[in-house]
């Protein structure tokens, strides 16, 4: 069911920020649907998404974090692929869902076993998106989008792979989504994800996808990637992961 996409106003985003400690009950319990309908927290937007779809959040804690968070950066992406990279950069617009629409899934996910300053400092951490770092990384949904938009961005034409690769490790998904450089440069990034999913020696071990990327980010300096055509960002990614390799010992 597609409905208009929501956030709140600053003024509610700052009382509800101030307030996490009075409101500690409705983290831990029913949460804040009553606000749903206030002025302050009921702005449309001029896009919709798919409310049902991001009902359908996986919740199962007994299952891998990894393969949680593919399946559902999957949901998140499909449910909000109107939205863009600018307007996902929103912090009213997370914190709203993750107070709201996906509340029941943010709560499982990160505050269940918190306690005390644990819990409080989960809430702030993954209810609240205050910087682009903490949007990216962080936040309860924004970080699945963002897992998503990039996969997309980088492998279009096969974004399932796209995404098992980015995510294969916690590891993986920092070094590669952090850089931002690289992940907004479709062909390149695009070749990196290639060389990922043809040579097994990349990410067999976090320390040789590291030193891969070490080596990328030497070689890349004053290179225009945007002017490569696909085969130059193959090849280019090519010779990197030979000097990887070298310099681990594993040729």
């Amino acid at each position: 069911m597609n409905e208009p996409l929501k956030y709140l106003s600053d003024r509610a985003l700052s009382e509800l920020r101030n307030s996490i400690s009075e409101n500690i009950e409705r983290y831990t319990g029913n949460g804040f649907e009553e606000y749903a309908f206030l002025p302050s927290w009921d702005i449309s937007l001029k896009i919709n998404f798919d409310k049902n779809l991001l009902a359908t959040l996986d919740t199962k804690r007994q299952r891998a974090i990894v393969e949680i968070d593919l399946a559902n950066s999957k949901i998140v992406g499909k449910a909000l692929e109107n939205l863009t990279p600018s307007l996902a950069n929103e912090e009213r617009i997370w914190v709203r869902l993750s107070h709201l629409e996906a509340f029941e899934y943010s709560r499982i996910r990160w505050l269940t076993g918190k306690e005390g300053e644990y819990l409080v400092s989960s809430i702030e951490r993954h209810f609240f998106a205050p910087t682009q770092t903490i949007i990216r990384d962080d936040h309860a949904l924004s970080r699945l989008w963002w897992n998503y938009h990039i996969a997309r961005t980088c492998m279009p034409d096969n974004i399932d792979k796209a995404l098992e690769l980015i995510l294969k490790t916690a590891d993986i998904r920092s070094n590669f989504v952090e850089r931002i450089w690289m992940s907004s440069r479709r062909n390149i990034a695009g070749a990196v994800l290639r060389a990922m999913d043809t040579q097994e020696w990349i990410t067999d071990a976090e320390q040789n996808f590291r030193e891969f990327m070490k080596v990328l980010n030497r070689q890349g300096g004053g290179i225009v990637f945007e002017a490569l055509s696909e085969s130059e960002a193959d090849a280019f990614v090519q010779e990197c992961t030979d000097r990887a390799m070298n310099i681990m010992g594993a040729v």
